[in-house]
């Protein structure tokens, strides 16, 4: 695995990247209990994924209200997957941004309005400055 994100409200666990039974995408634990870990999902259709923040969502778009959202960095987009039912997760968007090199971590604003992320070869590709990206996903 590459990182394992963990929602801390859901006690679920998300191996991410690497060579994992997901397509290097979202692995998904139960480690309610710690000493007996159980696999409970997969979501593996946009593929790799590098790093990912999954929340209960509380924003702005009332239809996701309490649903566990995984905003995950894809390596060339944003891709949000509703992951509440973990047998069968749903992709929300799928989304691309100029001047993409390779998508590698992120975090939502406080308010849920925002993906506030950064490339990790924009700066090799384009010839520009490092710099902060930001995504509205109201």
């Amino acid at each position: 695995a590459h990182n394992i994100v963990i929602n801390e409200d859901t006690g679920f666990a998300y191996i991410v990247g690497g060579k994992n039974s997901c397509d290097g995408g979202l692995h998904m634990v139960d480690i309610s209990n710690p000493i007996e870990p159980i696999k409970a999902g997969c979501y593996g259709a946009d593929n790799y994924t590098h790093d990912a923040q999954c929340v209960i969502y509380d924003g702005p778009d009332s239809r996701y209200l309490g649903q566990e959202i995984c905003f995950a960095a894809n390596a060339d987009t944003i891709t949000i997957v509703d992951v509440t039912n973990k047998t069968n997760p749903i992709q929300l968007s799928r989304t691309g941004y100029k001047d993409e090199g390779y998508t590698h971590q992120g975090w939502l604003s406080p308010d849920k309005k925002y993906f506030v992320f950064g490339d990790e070869t924009d700066e090799k590709k384009y010839g520009h400055n490092t710099k902060i990206l930001v995504m509205d996903v109201q």
